[in-house]
């Protein structure tokens, strides 16, 4: 999976699969073949990254029903993959809500019966710290050490971290407070998320290879074709 600033890896050892991510490096891959690799992307493709067509995993193979045409990949195949763990279990089947917290923390709802019904978009804890910084005279993009545990600031860095996390936490709560669903939740942040919400009574589960799984089940779905 091309992500917008990570690339992301599965890889089959023996029965088990092995996950893991990447910075983007066109330079180290570009001599690379990559023709039997199943991918998708939401981040730019490098025009030296060799990859075939047929082997990319689009958004009319996920068998969700009234997903949007422009919908991202990677929100549909976590969306699949959460609808299909949550579905496992015969005595909670409901809707949930699967939330990505990655570069765009994306919420989306999927009803009981594998339908899209919709979600939110908000930037992820450091696309809102950078656009602060970019926005801003004087603000400096924080390098993020720790979260900064107290509501109220007096540094600015942290006072920026805290306020962004914040954000993400609030748009959580508020989602889980309407809806009381149970939470699916992936993504580069979703430590950070699930540290502060360590206290709070929610029905959150953390899976953080979600897309990737989707990604598997979809491959598979499709070589059985």
């Amino acid at each position: 999976m091309i992500g917008n600033t990570r690339w992301h890896w599965a890889t089959k050892i023996q029965e088990d699969w092995k996950y893991f991510h990447t910075n983007p490096n066109p330079i180290e891959f570009q001599n690379k073949n990559y023709c039997e690799l199943s991918w998708a992307s939401v981040g730019p493709i490098p025009e030296n990254l060799n990859l075939c067509p047929s082997k990319k995993i689009n958004l009319n193979d996920i068998p969700l029903t009234n997903l949007p045409s422009n919908l991202g990949i990677d929100r549909a195949l976590a969306s699949w993959s959460a609808y299909k763990k949550q579905s496992s279990f015969k005595s909670k089947r409901q809707d949930l809500i699967v939330i990505d917290a990655g570069t765009i923390m994306s919420v989306t709802k999927i009803t009981k019966k594998g339908e899209f019904a919709g979600g939110q978009l908000i930037s992820g804890l450091r696309l809102q710290l950078s656009s602060m910084a970019n926005g801003a005279l004087n603000l400096h993009n924080p390098i993020i050490k720790t979260i900064p545990i107290e509501t109220f600031q007096h540094e600015t860095k942290k006072a920026m971290i805290r306020g962004a996390v914040n954000g993400l936490l609030g748009v959580i709560l508020k989602t889980f407070e309407e809806t009381k669903l149970p939470i699916w939740i992936c993504g580069g942040d979703a430590p950070i998320i699930l540290n502060e919400l360590k206290n709070k009574n929610i029905d959150i589960n953390h899976c953080p290879n979600l897309v990737l799984e989707g990604m598997i089940d979809i491959d598979q779905k499709i070589s059985s074709i």
